[in-house]
C-alpha cells in the first residue's frame, strides 16, 4: 500500500526546476496549442495557412503548400542534474529543459534549427539531431543521422539544420548518436495542418517513455559487453518527463539522490469540450498502452498520417510512434481522472506504470483521482491496432512493387561473446568520419560490408518482407519515407494477401511482434541514403539497422552545402585529439 501511495501522491516534493529543469511539460502552466500559427504568432486569423487543402482532398506527399515562411530555433545541448522521477542523475538537456522545447510550424513552412553542442565534459561527446518522420525530400543531408547523412557535430561546435515541413501532425526530434537520446536529448514537434475531426482544445504533446537511472552509456556498455543475456530493465516510466518513484527500492548508497513523491504530470479538461491529445513514445525500449479512465478516445492520426476515426479505450504505441486522439470531456466537472501509460508485458521494466492527473474545471488540483482503469487486459502481442481499422483518410492505392527484399531479423553471439542483432543477415556499424551520403555523392560505391548498405538503384517501389524469429518485438522505423503497411501477424510471412491494397495503412514506424512478421512497401522516389532500423535504442546499438540507397545517380548530382564538409572537418579535428569511445554501432 505504501508503494502505491508513493506512485499516486500528487503533493510534489520537488520544485519543477529540480525535476525537469526549465521545462513546463506536465505542469498546468504548459500552454494549449493553436489551430495554426498566424503571421508568426498565435494571433487569430481567418486566413488558413494551407488554403483550401483538407485532409481528404490533397495528397500530403505531392500537394502540400509552400508558405515561404521559416520558423527559427536555437538549441543549446548541455549536461545538467535533474530528477524526473525523484532520482537525481546527469542528463542531456536542450536549452536547460527535459523534455526539450516544442518546435512548431505550419504545413509547408521551413524549420531552421541551429544546434550548439556544449557536451564538452563528463566526457565530451559528438551529437546529431534527427527530425523524426520528416521526409527531407532532396535534403537528405539534413536528416541528422551520423555516419549516414553527416558527421557528428563536434563538442563546442554548431550546425544549422533547415528542412521543410512537408507533412503535418505530431512528431519529435532526438539525438541519433549512439543511444544518446536515452539520456534525455529529445523533444516534441507539432506541424499544424488540416484535421478530419473537429476539436476545441489542443493539449499538445504528451510524451511517454521508459526511464533508466543509470547513465545511457553505462547501459550501452552492459548491452555491448561479452556475455550480455539480452535484457536490460528500465527503472521507471514517465509522462511528459515526470513520475513518482519508491525510493525505498534504491541501493543504500543512493538514497541521498532519491526523493519520494517528486511530482506527477497534470492536465486540465474543459467540461463539455473536445480535446486533442498528441501521444508520442519517446522511450528507449518499452511498448506503451495508453488509456484515460472512464473516457473513450477517438484515434485521428498515426504518425504523420491522418486516419479515418475510430473509437478505443486503449492505444498501443511502440518507440518512435505517435497517435493523436480526440477525447470528449463528458465526465464530472468536479472530478479528476487518471491518464495511464503502462509498459506492456513484452517490455523490460522494474516499475512499468506511469500516471498523470487530468482535472476538470471545478476539481481540486491537489486531490488524487479515484478513478479505476478500463478492464482491457494486455493481449501480450506487442502489436499495433489491427490494420483493418487503421485506414488513411486520404486514400492512396498500393503501387506495383519493382523489387522484393527479404530482411529477416536475427541475433547471434560473435567470437568475442558479444550479443549482436542482424538485419538482413548483417550486424551493422557506421563510420562517423565518413558518412555514406558524402561517400556516394563523391561517386564512391565501395561499401564496407558492416555498413549494411543496400543499393536499390532506380527501383521505383520496394517491398520488404521482415520475419522476426526472436522473442522481442521491434518498432521498425524508416527514414525519409512513409511505409505502406501491408501485413502483420504471428509466424513467418506465408504470402497472406495485402490488407486493403486500395488504401493500405501508411506510417514511419510499425511494430513487428515477437515470432511474427511484417511486410511493408516503400516508394523509392526520394534520392538519398536512408536508415531503416529498429527504434529500440539498445538493439540499434547492437547493429540492428540497414542503409537504403535510393536513386544513386541523382545523389551524385546533389550540391551538398559546404556546412556539411565543415562539420566533418570539425569532427576530424576533434577525433585527432580525443578518441570517441564508439563501442556500439554508433547509430
Amino acid at each position: 500500500m505504501a508503494f502505491l501511495t508513493r506512485l499516486t501522491c500528487l503533493v510534489a516534493a520537488l520544485t519543477s526546476s529540480a525535476q525537469d529543469g526549465s521545462s513546463l511539460w506536465g505542469t498546468l502552466r504548459a500552454p494549449t496549442l493553436p489551430k495554426w500559427i498566424s503571421s508568426g504568432s498565435y494571433q487569430s486569423s481567418i486566413t488558413i495557412p494551407w488554403g483550401s487543402r483538407t485532409a481528404g482532398n490533397s495528397n500530403p506527399y505531392t500537394q502540400g503548400p509552400f508558405t515561404q515562411i521559416t520558423r527559427r530555433y536555437d538549441f543549446n545541448i548541455s549536461r545538467g542534474m535533474i530528477a524526473p522521477d525523484g532520482y537525481e542523475k546527469s542528463v542531456l538537456l536542450v536549452n536547460g529543459q527535459f523534455p526539450g522545447p516544442l518546435i512548431e510550424a505550419n504545413w509547408g513552412d521551413y524549420i531552421e534549427v541551429t544546434v550548439h553542442n556544449n557536451i564538452v565534459d563528463g566526457p565530451p561527446e559528438g551529437t546529431a539531431i534527427h527530425w523524426h518522420g520528416f521526409l527531407q525530400t532532396r535534403t537528405p543531408w539534413e536528416d541528422g543521422t551520423p555516419g549516414v547523412s553527416q558527421c557528428p557535430i563536434a563538442p563546442s561546435k554548431s550546425f544549422t539544420y533547415k528542412f521543410r515541413a512537408e507533412l503535418y501532425g505530431s512528431s519529435w526530434y532526438h539525438s541519433h548518436y549512439s543511444a544518446q537520446y536515452s539520456g534525455g536529448l529529445f523533444g516534441p514537434i507539432v506541424v499544424y495542418g488540416p484535421t478530419n475531426v473537429k476539436y476545441d482544445v489542443d493539449l499538445g504533446p504528451i510524451m511517454v517513455n521508459d526511464w533508466w537511472h543509470e547513465d545511457y552509456f553505462t547501459t550501452v556498455k552492459k548491452v555491448m559487453a561479452p556475455g550480455f543475456q539480452g535484457r536490460v530493465f528500465s527503472d521507471n516510466n514517465l509522462i511528459n518527463g515526470r513520475m513518482n518513484f519508491d525510493c525505498s527500492t534504491v541501493d543504500a548508497g543512493d538514497t541521498a539522490k532519491c526523493t519520494n513523491n517528486a511530482g506527477l504530470s497534470k492536465f486540465k479538461f474543459r467540461s463539455g469540450k473536445a480535446h486533442r491529445l498528441r501521444f508520442v513514445n519517446t522511450g528507449s525500449e518499452g511498448v506503451e498502452r495508453i488509456s484515460i479512465d472512464n473516457h473513450i478516445m477517438t484515434v485521428i492520426a498515426n504518425d504523420f498520417v491522418e486516419i479515418k476515426p475510430y473509437d478505443t479505450k486503449v492505444v498501443t504505441i511502440g518507440v518512435g510512434q505517435r497517435v493523436d486522439v480526440v477525447v470528449q470531456a463528458n465526465g464530472d466537472p468536479k472530478s479528476a481522472y487518471w491518464l495511464r501509460s503502462n509498459l506492456t508485458s513484452c517490455s523490460t521494466a522494474k516499475q512499468p506504470f506511469a500516471l498523470a492527473a487530468i482535472y476538470y474545471d471545478k476539481a481540486g488540483e491537489e486531490v488524487a483521482p479515484t478513478s479505476t482503469p478500463w478492464d482491457v487486459p494486455d493481449p501480450g502481442t506487442c502489436a499495433n491496432d489491427d490494420l483493418a481499422i487503421t485506414e488513411p483518410y486520404y486514400p492512396i492505392p498500393l503501387p506495383n512493387a519493382s523489387w522484393t527484399q527479404n530482411m529477416d531479423i536475427g541475433v547471434y553471439r560473435n567470437a568475442s561473446g558479444n550479443l549482436l542483432w542482424t538485419f538482413g543477415g548483417v550486424s551493422a556499424r557506421v563510420d562517423y568520419n565518413d558518412p555514406t551520403l558524402l561517400q556516394v555523392n563523391n561517386n564512391d560505391f565501395q561499401f564496407d560490408p558492416e555498413m549494411n548498405v543496400i543499393n536499390y538503384g532506380s527501383n521505383s517501389s520496394i517491398r520488404f518482407i521482415i520475419n522476426n524469429p526472436t522473442p522481442s518485438p521491434h518498432p521498425m522505423h524508416a527514414h525519409g519515407v512513409n511505409m505502406y503497411i501491408l501485413s502483420t501477424g504471428p509466424g513467418n510471412y506465408s504470402g497472406a494477401p495485402v490488407v486493403r491494397s486500395t488504401n493500405p495503412m501508411r506510417r514511419d514506424v510499425q511494430m513487428v511482434q515477437p515470432f511474427g512478421h511484417l511486410v511493408v512497401q516503400i516508394d523509392a522516389v526520394n534520392p538519398g541514403i536512408w536508415a531503416f532500423h529498429c527504434h529500440i535504442a539498445w538493439h540499434a546499438s547492437a547493429g540492428f539497422f540497414s542503409q537504403m540507397v535510393f536513386l544513386p545517380d541523382q545523389i551524385r548530382k546533389y550540391k551538398i552545402p559546404a556546412s556539411a564538409a565543415q562539420t566533418c572537418n570539425d569532427w576530424d579535428a576533434f577525433t585527432r585529439q580525443v578518441a570517441p569511445d564508439q563501442i556500439d554501432s554508433g547509430l
